[in-house]
């Protein structure tokens, strides 16, 4: 890592953080190398008597045998394992997450410095638990309770409990479950739908302004139940209701999460939101292949706190496509992921003046490519394009930082990471994000903030075990 990669600021104290920071990562890289080699393996490691390796090119992305794995319930187990008393067979995991984030310009056109709280600062981003594996015959969850550090906030962050099990059907294999989890998209198996997406972190810098419902803005504010089945290792089906998990019987989904007025504005759910995913797959090892459509329709309050206002209607619809190539110490990987929402507003929102269309659409693209070298170097490099119907009440809402001057959404840029792996379970990353466009301008988004204001960089240190 190069002291020398910064960005632009205004801050005269940069370069000694930008040092600071890279001084505490190389220390975190050294206490993590330290962790005795019998701590490494993750629970579902010892579980199937693989390394990480075999699931994960470099976690959490899929290896063909982890997207296996994940198909059946997480229970697949070697006989070894299978014959430890229980005691020793826990399904339990632990991960640790440092990070540091250095935005380029916290103050400009009158934005806070208190609305970068984590900014230049090092953070304990992540302290899990997780239940991660066989839990009986058939049964195995992947569950992670977690505190973020830039939150401040323990809490539920994802819950997946499966049933699987196989029939032959047509004279062909049907790989069969059942899930029970917390986000659309978390139960997938593939790393181009939004839960499991890049990148897989998030940071303390501004994120995109505006996305999708499907795109990670429900995650862990509701419960589903879903059935998925994979016919021939050729055709994937899944198909799963959700409900708010806010006062139902699937709080426990969300355990920890806000409920205040603020985190729960567009994600409250009115009665079902009915989700889907299509996708073929074919395995020609070295290669893997995969493309498929997945949507969402649901009901969300207007106000969480006051539903006189009633419901507006959200109708998501995504294609993804993922290609793999995997041989000997190479490793290439290249997605896409295409969203477009349309936005129903409801008359008594439009008459009350907050928004100017009764219909807006919103799309969202992102594609990347990644490439490691013995599973230990690498990285990869994302450009990421957020695009909408302009609607001035809706955007131009006067916030210095996520407002809009022309009433736009519309965002885009690019983000790169390099990664080190000293251990397989030990992840070291360098990510640098460059917004080309912010809320609809390259300059002046918002009197006086560019869109290059928001660029940051993030150094970052995770260790399973």
């Amino acid at each position: 890592m190069n002291a020398s990669i910064r960005c632009a600021t205004n801050h005269p104290r940069r370069t000694a953080a930008g040092t600071l920071a890279l001084l505490w990562l190389g220390l975190m890289a050294l206490f993590f190398v330290a962790v005795p080699k019998a701590h490494a393996v993750p629970s579902m490691g010892a579980q199937t008597g693989r390394a990480c390796s075999g699931c994960h090119t470099v976690f959490p992305e899929l290896t063909p045998y982890g997207r296996e794995f994940k198909l059946g319930g997480f229970a697949a187990s070697s006989s070894k394992w299978d014959e430890k008393p229980w005691t020793e067979r826990l399904p339990v995991a632990f991960a640790l997450m440092g990070s540091r984030t250095s935005t380029n310009n916290t103050t400009a056109g009158g934005a806070s410095a208190d609305e970068f709280p984590k900014d230049r600062k090092n953070v304990a981003q992540t302290v899990a638990g997780y239940v991660g594996g066989k839990i009986y015959d058939n049964v195995g969850a992947l569950i992670q309770y977690n505190y973020d550090g830039i939150e401040r906030l323990w809490a539920m962050e994802m819950f997946d409990a499966r049933y699987a099990n196989s029939v032959t059907l047509g004279e062909k294999n049907l790989a069969f479950g059942v899930t029970l989890n917390n986000n659309p998209t978390v139960s997938d198996l593939y790393n181009s739908t939004p839960a499991w997406g890049f990148p897989h972190t998030g940071t303390a810098a501004p994120q995109m302004p505006a996305a999708p419902i499907i795109d990670m803005t429900l995650a862990s504010k509701v419960g589903g139940l879903g059935i998925y089945g994979l016919w021939d290792d050729l055709v994937y089906v899944e198909v799963a209701n959700y409900r708010t998990a806010k006062s139902s019987g699937l709080r426990f989904l969300s355990w920890g999460q806000p409920w205040n007025t603020e985190e729960l504005a567009g994600s409250l759910v009115q009665g079902d939101a009915p989700y889907f995913r299509l996708a073929l797959q074919k395995e020609a090892k070295p290669h893997s292949f995969a493309a498929g459509i997945y949507g969402m329709n649901a009901k969300i309050f207007a106000d969480a706190n006051d539903q006189t206002l009633g419901t507006n209607r959200f109708r998501d619809l995504g294609y993804d496509a993922n290609y793999q190539y995997i041989e000997g110490d190479h490793s290439l990987s290249v997605r896409a992921n295409w969203i477009r929402e349309k936005q129903t507003w409801n008359d008594a929102v439009v008459s009350a003046g907050l928004v100017s269309n009764p219909t807006d659409t919103l799309k969202t693209f992102r594609t990347d490519v990644h490439y490691y070298f013995q599973r230990q170097w690498g990285g990869g490099l994302q450009y990421f394009r957020t695009t909408g119907s302009a609607d001035d009440l809706r955007y131009n809402t006067g916030d210095a930082l996520f407002g809009s001057s022309n009433g736009s959404p519309n965002t885009k840029g690019w983000t790169a990471e390099l990664n080190y792996l000293p251990r397989q379970n030990i992840k070291l990353a360098l990510r640098y994000t460059k917004f080309q466009q912010f809320n609809g301008a390259r300059t002046d988004y918002t009197p006086g903030r560019n869109a290059s204001d928001n660029n940051y960089i993030y150094l970052m240190g995770w260790l399973l075990f």
